[in-house]
């Protein structure tokens, strides 16, 4: 009896340590499994939330500015038979404009109005290179429609997965960049996060930054999908209506650019604009090149826009 009464409590003691041994396990596993979920999720977090141009108005010389009445007497010479070479526009002392070609560089926003200044500003950000390199090549390759480049902009914007994109966004792709940047270009990407997903990664973000995050993940949808239309794709990365916004720098602004002569950006919606020059007396002659301005908008939720060396001097 002895020997059966000690066998039982022996075998208890075994059961109950197991029992502690199965629930001390469980709870590695459940620790393990929440530690993963957050690495993933801050993966997931970081990956969305890194801005592939960082360009903002914080990068604007504020100090430095003129009215928009500024020079509005003088007589400005057109630069739209003007020679452009590898160095730029040659300019002396005067007053100058142009029409070029302009990209949206922010999905999510609002377009240009008549309310919006804008003010010079260097691309920057982890993807400024091949973005560059996209707008500096369409110069030389007229035959590529300007809205399959903006669509290239915006993917890479949204970070969107290279395999996502047509065929004939990546034949454009191919014929703008070097094999290097194709590499590049082709490594980058995330696919689309459902809404779910979205909302529990962006709930406690400030509302400007939800709808930017929410514009590029539609976007990455919009490559997902098996048909494509460019008005889809441009109603997914603009907001509607008229931004609400009051813009603390007037619209035809003038604004001190870094090699020494004053501009002024004059957009009409996202995709071109005409700009103002006066290069003062105290220089002997200046070079510009428009690719490499980025025009900033005073209110953050209007869209930053890169200028290009396409002409648009036909347009009205």
């Amino acid at each position: 009896m002895k020997k059966t009464t000690l066998f039982l409590a022996l075998m208890m003691s075994f059961l109950y340590q197991a029992q502690i041994m199965d629930l001390i396990k469980s709870k590695i596993k459940d620790k393990a499994r929440e530690q993963t979920t957050k690495l993933a999720g801050d993966k997931v977090m970081n990956a969305i939330t890194t801005e592939a141009i960082t360009t903002n108005f914080k990068d604007c010389n504020i100090r430095d500015v003129k009215a928009p009445s500024f020079a509005e007497n003088a007589g400005f010479v057109s630069l739209c038979n003007a020679d452009f070479t590898d160095q730029g526009y040659l300019l002396q002392p005067g007053y100058y404009e142009i029409s070029v070609k302009s990209f949206c560089l922010k999905a999510g926003t609002y377009a240009p109005g008549e309310g919006d200044g804008y003010l010079y500003a260097p691309l920057k950000g982890p993807k400024e290179k091949i973005i560059q390199a996209l707008v500096d090549s369409w110069y030389r390759h007229p035959e590529v429609d300007q809205r399959d480049v903006q669509s290239l902009i915006w993917a890479i914007i949204a970070k969107t997965d290279f395999k996502n994109l047509n065929s004939g966004l990546q034949v454009t792709a191919a014929r703008l960049l070097t094999q290097a940047e194709l590499l590049k270009l082709s490594g980058m990407g995330i696919g689309l996060l459902p809404d779910s997903v979205m909302n529990s990664l962006t709930a406690k973000l400030p509302k400007p930054v939800q709808a930017v995050l929410e514009a590029e993940n539609k976007i990455r949808g919009y490559f997902s999908a098996s048909s494509y239309s460019y008005s889809d794709l441009e109603k997914l990365a603009m907001l509607a209506g008229v931004n609400p916004g009051k813009s603390s720098v007037a619209y035809g602004t003038w604004g001190l650019h870094p090699e020494g002569f004053w501009i002024s950006y004059l957009p009409s919606g996202y995709s071109r604009m005409k700009i103002r020059i006066y290069v003062p007396e105290t220089l002997s002659s200046v070079y510009y090149i428009p690719s490499k301005d980025v025009a900033v908008p005073a209110n953050t939720s209007s869209q930053r826009l890169m200028v290009s060396d396409v002409r648009d001097c036909n347009s009205r």
